[in-house]
């Protein structure tokens, strides 16, 4: 097997994907397969998601944002909505597309046969924030989705990018856990959720992610998942795992009926 050098760079997406099958991860992100091609509704929607976030934060810089606007009659809805039904935000400095990063060095115990190497890791875990406000005493996190329906807070919680979002935040500042929280805002529905923070939860995520960050480090095989997971119905890699043919057009057509939970 060809040595691959290891990632040093970790985002939620890295996290998000380990947790659910590291086959992917190493197709994903260590070989860096190509995708199949996206039809032209996967495209129009990526490109939709885009230009809203855009959208937004020409709107805080005080920019025009008639023309881009009036490109889509989506974003019209969108921003009409967010007009007359923004989320709550908190008083503060006010940062649009604000990237944070945290260098997080990492034990490694390497046994082979009676021979034991001892070594550190080193990964840098990287967040890029739509919009974050950081207030006297409090900071607000916040996140443009334009998913058709809200998501659950009980599964926007356990996804990684609110653990490593708030954990970043909690990480690089002078804020507690308790004066931090994580606002998610759905274009298409105009609601509003809200997932607070606590000492245990950043104790909880610490904990988590020095786990996952030592496999990563670790790892050697890259197991596939067991036959019949539900997770492989949909993966663009379903193929090179014996899962069931690449996922075409016309496969993948009954996607739209179940509800988008990848954030």
């Amino acid at each position: 097997m060809i040595a691959i050098p290891p990632i040093t760079s970790i985002s939620q997406g890295h996290l998000n994907i380990w947790e659910i099958c590291q086959r992917k991860y190493q197709y994903s992100f260590l070989e860096e397969l190509s995708l199949p091609e996206a039809d032209l509704q996967s495209k129009e929607n990526l490109l939709l998601g885009s230009n809203f976030h855009l959208l937004m934060q020409q709107k805080e810089l005080g920019l025009d944002v008639a023309v881009l606007a009036t490109s889509d009659p989506k974003l019209q809805l969108w921003l009409s909505a967010f007009d007359q039904k923004p989320p709550e935000m908190i008083a503060g400095d006010r940062l649009c597309e604000h990237r944070r990063t945290l260098g997080m060095p990492i034990e490694m115990s390497l046994h082979h046969s009676q021979n034991s190497v001892h070594g550190q890791g080193y990964f840098v875990l990287t967040a890029i924030y739509d919009f974050l406000i950081l207030g006297d005493l409090q900071a607000q996190i916040l996140d443009w989705k334009t998913h058709q329906v809200a998501i659950a807070a009980e599964k926007l919680k356990s996804n990684w990018q609110t653990r490593l979002y708030l954990y970043l935040l909690a990480k690089t500042t002078n804020y507690s856990p308790e004066q931090l929280s994580m606002t998610y805002w759905f274009a298409n529905t105009a609601e509003s959720v809200i997932i607070s923070y606590s000492q245990d939860d950043y104790i909880s995520t610490e904990i988590k992610l020095k786990q996952i960050l030592a496999e990563i480090n670790q790892a050697i095989d890259y197991p596939k998942l067991p036959l019949h997971s539900s997770e492989c119905n949909y993966c663009e890699f379903r193929d090179r795992c014996d899962r069931g043919d690449m996922l075409t057009n016309s496969a993948s057509s009954n996607i739209a009926d179940i509800p988008e939970v990848t954030i």
